[in-house]
């Protein structure tokens, strides 16, 4: 049995995974919290939540915990360096890895392993996931930031033909500004008010909305176009044979599903997008297939 914990601005999930059970995740706990929450706060909801589920399972049989985190993060020694990007910053420099052994008493040997949170989704696809019978391949995330990871046996790349510097997308130019605020709530909250003069929190909001089918497509379709316009470089260069997508704005999938595959049919896109089965639970099976030795000695 191993841990695998999915961390980010606003959650902490922590599952039960039995790596080689058909139903690997045998149990879930979820706890809100806030990234600018006080330093003590955070860390007692995160140290709690994996306390409750190691309480639901023989410590004896639990082989480490692997971490799915958000970024900049020095991965390697567990700790958020204090050149960050406005997240978790009453946690810079503390040394989490040491941290959660301690508050855990876990022995100063027990493996706990950190690693990039869209990494980790795209770990979990290539694992047991949508891209299991792919070679090369692309995860991208849409929520409230844009991540992306290059797969390649298994393996997430930083590096090589058709990689973006350290394998990530958020950061490349596009439009007016980066590929992060194209791809994110924050796009879908600007396009609205510019089309509008009216707020929307995200995309659920959108969706909702009554008799504004007009601007819903409008929105939805430049989403997908621009989606494809930016990824199709990436996809050809890289000679990438599938794309998945998790995040949450794809469940409002149904609305830009089809404007998708119509871009892509105009493109040099010819291989297959598709939604994520496993979404949150993707970066779950990937943070915990980090306690593997065999595969971590990989990455």
């Amino acid at each position: 049995m191993v841990l695998g914990v999915d961390i980010g601005g606003s959650h902490i999930t922590v599952a039960i995974i039995q790596e080689n059970h058909k139903d690997q995740i045998q149990q879930l706990f979820t706890m809100k919290i806030d990234h600018k929450d006080d330093q003590n706060l955070i860390l007692e909801s995160w140290i709690s939540t994996m306390d409750l589920a190691i309480d639901h399972l023989d410590i004896k049989k639990l082989k480490g915990i692997g971490i799915a985190i958000p970024g900049p993060f020095d991965y390697k020694n567990g700790v958020f360096p204090d050149k960050g990007e406005h997240k978790f910053e009453t946690l810079y420099n503390i040394n989490l890895k040491n941290t959660i052994r301690e508050q855990l008493k876990l022995d100063p040997s027990f493996p706990i392993r950190f690693y990039n949170d869209a990494a980790c989704f795209g770990i979990g696809e290539a694992w047991t996931g949508e891209l299991m019978t792919f070679k090369k391949s692309i995860a991208i995330t849409l929520g409230t930031g844009f991540g992306a990871t290059f797969i390649d046996k298994g393996i997430p790349v930083a590096s090589g033909e058709g990689v973006p510097l350290h394998g990530e997308l958020y950061h490349l130019p596009f439009g007016d500004d980066i590929a992060d605020t194209h791809f994110s709530t924050q796009w879908f909250q600007r396009r609205y008010n510019e089309l509008t003069g009216d707020e929307i929190q995200g995309v659920k909001d959108l969706v909702k909305l009554k008799n504004m089918d007009q601007i819903k497509n409008q929105i939805f379709n430049e989403f997908a176009e621009n989606l494809i316009l930016f990824l199709a470089p990436w996809i050809v260069d890289f000679k990438a044979e599938a794309v998945v997508v998790g995040g949450n704005i794809c469940n409002a999938w149904s609305f830009f599903e089809t404007q998708l595959k119509k871009a892509k049919s105009t493109s040099n896109t010819r291989i297959p997008i598709i939604k994520s089965k496993l979404q949150e639970n993707a970066a779950l099976l990937g943070a915990a297939r980090l306690i593997d030795n065999s595969f971590y000695s990989r990455l």
